[in-house]
């Protein structure tokens, strides 16, 4: 997709605008997919017709990766031409300001903890099932109804799509708040949010991202609840996953007291909040 033809699909009153900086990204599940520019172009570029372009070890991926961020660059490239600005001038300090606020995030002990839920979950999958399709037999050995099988798949599905997703947004509201510290300091206000013109929408982006990680967390907490209650032998195995992901979310919570308060477009004001739950 060129540039004048993101532009028309952006041009679209109907579409939330920033709706798809706080979603899971689980298109298959939102009822907002009409009206977030993210999944018009990735419709229009028949992103949805080829599931290995969603595949993180598949080729096609890194290549779309590729060639999305080679559109942005562009479009930035010709943005700042017009305004007259010299990119070659602020980007050598910024890139360097850049990747110490992406190694603070990554040593913080929020991100530590999230990285080894992750590994816990991969190795907790690899011991417990080995064959994830193992957990249709052994629920349908027991005497589970079909309704209690689908609850099963259906929370290891919530557990998978979340593993690698709670790490990467609070990675990313880590470094929102430290960039939200920054610009708070050039603005002369002590903290991010003491100056209403950096809350837009109402709360700083950090807040925003991890509120999507809680929910993200939350959402994990119910599935692996559901596979305590339907696995019962795995009782042992279990316990430990929702103690860590407790501990996270009670950490997460202290580190962004705000977080659950931030209203993310589309999902949280007035019309939508009962739709969306």
């Amino acid at each position: 997709m060129d540039k004048n033809e993101l532009i028309q699909l952006a041009a679209n009153r109907d579409l939330i605008s920033g709706i798809y900086n706080y979603c899971d990204r689980w298109c298959e599940r939102c009822p907002f997919t009409a009206r977030c520019l993210v999944f018009a172009t990735e419709k229009a570029d028949g992103a949805f017709d080829d599931s290995e372009i969603d595949d993180i070890n598949n080729a096609k991926f890194w290549q779309k990766l590729e060639s999305t961020f080679k559109e942005v660059r562009q479009m930035i490239v010709e943005w700042a031409e017009e305004e007259g600005i010299e990119l070659e001038t602020i980007e050598g300090a910024a890139l360097s300001e850049r990747e110490q606020q992406r190694h603070d995030a990554k040593d913080h002990q929020l991100s530590v903890a999230a990285r080894l839920y992750t590994m816990a979950v991969q190795e907790w999958f690899e011991k417990e099932l080995a064959i994830e399709q193992k957990i249709h037999d052994d629920i349908t050995g027991t005497s589970a109804s079909s309704e209690e099988d689908i609850d099963v798949n259906d929370a290891i599905d919530v557990v998978r799509w979340y593993q690698f997703f709670i790490p990467a947004k609070i990675f990313r509201a880590l470094m929102g708040y430290d960039q939200e510290l920054a610009d708070a300091a050039l603005a002369g206000v002590d903290k991010p949010g003491d100056d209403q013109r950096m809350t837009d929408p109402p709360g700083n982006h950090s807040d925003g991202s991890a509120k999507i990680a809680l929910i993200a967390i939350d959402r994990s907490l119910n599935a692996w609840r559901i596979l305590h209650l339907s696995l019962p032998e795995k009782t042992d195995s279990i316990l430990p996953m929702l103690l860590k992901l407790d501990r996270l979310r009670q950490s997460t919570e202290a580190a962004f007291p705000k977080a659950r308060d931030f209203i993310r477009p589309g999902f949280d004001d007035e019309v939508s909040s009962e739709f969306v739950s």
